[in-house]
């Protein structure tokens, strides 16, 4: 789509969307794919899918009862409440993990282990380089003098993190009663502690291993490393330097293993999904699974294989599926591991479209995220499924959760003794979303039956997503899944269960309409691709051009509502983040004086309005023309986001406008910091705060941020009286002086004042504008042990005069440019409900906000 101009009152300015500066990546269509979506666009309307920009999935299905609810197959309503999420949550034992990481196997000559956890370290923990040493502990080779100091760390109060313990048996004597002392050591700190344990897995095929090692890992394999440990990282050669490599290509190899070290730590500590959950997050699987999302089926017998194909694939899918049972290695864990392994280093160079994962204070940004599937005969695949296959299919689905896989299909047909403690085990060890599938072969099921299976696939409520594909003889019933779909949904939001993307789909030729008209997480193949996974999939291009055209995906229309923005870059971020994703949106300008020039203009009225990003000044005039508010911009008092919907209100079949306002502003405060200090529930004991400066808008974000990192708040502003509406508002102290000693003054008190003798300021949120240059006392800077974190709003210039005092004290420190795209994020998941293309809008940003001479450093 072009830009135009927007017809506003002859007394406004004009509405400037501006999607010609930012194109949409082409859409690479063959012929056929052409004469396809034409087809389907003269069969659509016998489907009852009327060409209207509403969302697709609310429209009126006609086999609803009229009081039936309408649901779509990725809902927005969730039947999972605050204290379940949090009961989840707490259920798995590794999410915020801050005691010491365990490291265990058998290193080569290469001392693999070691040098892991050293440049886990200095990567991640680069402040504490001076101490890499002491954070590092081994067990003495020939005695037991080192054993209880290890032990009282594991069971230390102080927690431990980021202290990393190794157990490399490869180093110990040759002393059988040594040996078993450290087994032991194994068992305790793994049952007893519950260490995150790491197998480190190296091959003595192909590397430089001891005969004593070799035969150590032989016997201890089973028994030990796997018993005691849950997840696993495979390393053939790339330790050692062979001649047949040059030194830069083995180096490129041992770096990727130092990355899917972090990267398994990273998934580890995530939140686990909660099934039916809509809260943002990176494991939230209605945007993991989100509209018009797609994973590719990879059917090469090697992985290898895929390697030449995968630059092209990234650009156009959001998930790679690891179909196992179509691999010559199927049946050996260390080849299965090692290949996903592998297909993540092919990815890494080239995805686009995929989300972020924090990883201690950083962020991954290159990470494929993997739906990992043993697909048995009877469910169109080709693994045995005999009593024998079935065991073997639970242990190998085992082996996909120690390789921290996003996306685990659980076939859902089997043994319901093994699938409960599969998904026990998952719930408890790890955070990969539970994909429940289904696929009926060669004959029909009625409508009944097909919703049948969807709740089957539901696994009670434990899924996070359900996948049903069945059969048909007629073209004339290619929407039956999706009609079953949707009634599943409305059954669930009935009965009180989690709503959850239930993917739909047809076998075969005849069945690829329903591709067309599934939203969530569709399996596709690629153009570049020599074969097909399956009869009758599409491809990403293909499908995302038959709902444009059919318009079941319409052109929304965003823009962000300001006055003085013409400095803004938003438009270049958002408009980046829909090319990426493919979808044809647009993003602009609205430059007025007052809102209400906005609501009263054409383009608001607009059906293909969308929404808009909110800054000032209209932040809070802008509230009075939303009809739902969030907690968050209710609590903050502003909105920063409007998400247009169209919803069923009470007993209705049609679908009315509704206008919601939310606020990410906070988000881009709380995420980064989150990754930085972690989360805590404040009490009355906390000795854990926040020192706030500032009193504006922004402020109050960033109090209500801090609120929810569960930091005491401390303000201080120049105007005592705006602070104390902070101090109100979300609770907190008022300082009019950031002295260090008590305040001789009768009317305020001082920040020495304030904070307890064993308080700690583990952040400064400055709000204040970077025209007042100002800087934090000495005091507060002065030992690097307990430094805060400096966060500085102001995204420009891009060295404030806080920041540049910040690092030169050893701080981390937290840039606006930085909130400005976390907060951006938050608004491009809230408006098309998929995953944000965190490293495109990333980028855009710093394009804009570096300076010049730092540009080229940061992209390298």
């Amino acid at each position: 789509p072009t830009s135009k101009n927007v017809s506003l009152p002859a007394q406004t300015r004009t509405l400037r969307p501006s999607i010609t500066q930012y194109p949409t990546m082409p859409l690479h269509l063959s012929v056929f794919s052409i004469l396809f979506v034409l087809v389907v666009h003269q069969f659509v309307p016998s489907c009852s899918f009327s060409p209207v920009p509403t969302s697709f999935h609310q429209r009126k299905t006609g086999s609803l009862t009229s009081n039936s609810l309408q649901a779509s197959t990725s809902s927005e309503s969730t039947t999972s409440s605050e204290s379940e999420n949090l009961s989840i949550i707490k259920h798995n034992m590794f999410h915020d993990y801050d005691k010491p990481i365990l490291l265990m196997g058998c290193s080569s000559e290469s001392n693999e282990m070691k040098r892991l956890a050293e440049s886990f370290l200095l990567q991640y923990f680069p402040h504490l380089s001076s101490d890499i040493e002491d954070l590092i502990h081994q067990p003495s080779a020939n005695d037991g003098t080192e054993d209880s100091q290890i032990i009282s760390l594991a069971e230390s109060k102080n927690k431990g993190w980021p202290n990393i313990i190794l157990l490399d048996f490869s180093l110990l004597s040759s002393s059988e009663e040594r040996d078993s002392q450290i087994v032991e050591m194994a068992k305790v700190l793994y049952s007893a502690n519950d260490l995150l344990s790491i197998y480190i897995n190296v091959n003595p095929e192909f590397s430089e291993m001891s005969e004593r090692s070799k035969e150590i890992k032989n016997k201890l394999e089973e028994n030990v490393f796997l018993k005691y440990s849950d997840y696993e990282l495979c390393i053939k050669n790339e330790g050692g330097i062979p001649a047949t490599a040059s030194s830069e290509e083995k180096q490129g190899d041992w770096e990727h293993l130092e990355w899917e070290l972090a990267r398994l730590v990273a998934r580890a500590r995530l939140a686990p999904a909660v099934p039916g959950a809509h809260t943002p997050s990176t494991n939230t699987a209605h945007l993991t699974m989100g509209d018009n999302t797609f994973f590719l089926s990879l059917s090469f017998p090697e992985i290898s294989q895929v390697e030449p194909y995968v630059e092209e694939m990234c650009l156009d899918v959001d998930a790679m599926e690891y179909r196992t049972d179509l691999l010559d290695c199927r049946d050996s864990r260390f080849d299965l591991i090692y290949g996903m392994q592998q297909l993540r280093k092919y990815c890494k160079p080239y995805v686009v479209r995929v989300p972020a994962l924090p990883a201690c204070g950083q962020m991954l940004e290159d990470v494929m995220p993997i739906v990992y599937t043993v697909r048995t005969q009877n469910q169109a695949g080709t693994y045995p499924d005999d009593e024998d296959g079935i065991a073997k299919m639970f242990e190998m689905l085992d082996w996909g959760l120690r390789a921290g896989v996003e996306v685990l299909d659980v076939e859902s047909a089997w043994d319901k003794v093994k699938t409960d403690a599969l998904l026990t085990k998952a719930e408890e060890r790890y955070s990969s979303q539970i994909l429940g599938s289904h696929h009926v072969v060669g004959q029909e099921v009625t409508t009944e039956e097909a919703v049948e299976l969807f709740q089957q696939c539901a696994l009670d409520g434990r899924a996070h997503g359900a996948k049903v594909v069945l059969s048909i003889e007629s073209e004339e019933k290619d929407n039956m899944a999706h009609q079953a779909a949707l009634l599943s949904s409305s059954i669930s939001s009935r009965d009180g269960k989690p709503v959850i993307p239930n993917i739909s789909l047809i076998l075969g030729e005849v069945g690829r309409f329903s591709r067309v008209i599934n939203l969530p997480f569709t399996p596709v193949t690629h153009e570049s691709l020599p074969f097909k996974a399956a009869p009758g999939q599409m491809t990403a291009s293909e499908i995302m051009a038959a709902r444009i055209l059919t318009k079941i995906l319409t052109t929304r229309r965003y823009v962000i509502l300001g006055h003085n923005i013409a400095y803004s870059v938003s438009p270049q971020m958002q408009g980046s983040a829909f090319a990426a994703a493919r979808l044809p949106h647009q993003y602009g300008r609205a430059d007025v004086e007052t809102v209400e020039e906005f609501v009263e203009s054409d383009f608001f009225k607009d059906p293909a309005f969308g929404g808009c990003s909110v800054t000032i000044p209209h932040k809070q005039a802008i509230i009075p023309y939303v009809d739902v508010m969030s907690d968050a911009a209710s609590a903050i008092g502003s909105v920063n986001t409007l998400i247009v919907k169209e919803e069923i209100v009470g007993d209705s079949e049609t679908t009315v406008r509704v206008v919601h306002g939310d606020n990410t502003d906070w988000k881009g405060i709380f995420n980064p910091l989150e990754r930085k200090i972690g989360v805590n529930i404040e009490d009355e004991n906390s000795a854990d705060y926040a020192l706030i400066l500032g009193g504006g808008g922004t402020a109050r974000a960033a109090a209500y941020a801090a609120s929810k990192l569960g930091l005491k708040r401390i303000y201080y502003n120049r105007t005592p009286a705006k602070a104390q509406d902070l101090s109100d508002s979300f609770g907190g102290t008022v300082v009019t002086s950031l002295d260090q000693l008590p305040s001789k003054s009768a009317e305020g008190k001082s920040l020495g004042d304030a904070l307890p003798k064993d308080g700690t300021i583990k952040v400064v949120i400055s709000t204040l504008p970077a025209a007042a240059e100002f800087v934090l006392p000495e005091w507060l800077l002065s030992s690097r042990s307990t430094n805060p974190v400096i966060f500085d709003v102001n995204y420009k210039p891009y060295h404030t005069k806080l920041l540049t005092q910040a690092e030169k004290a050893g701080c981390q420190v937290v840039r606006g440019s930085e909130m400005l795209w976390e907060q951006g994020v938050g608004q491009f998941e809230a408006w098309t409900q998929r995953t944000a293309p965190y490293a495109v809008m990333k980028s855009v940003v710093l394009q804009n906000c570096l300076p010049q001479q730092e540009d080229a450093d940061a992209f390298q």
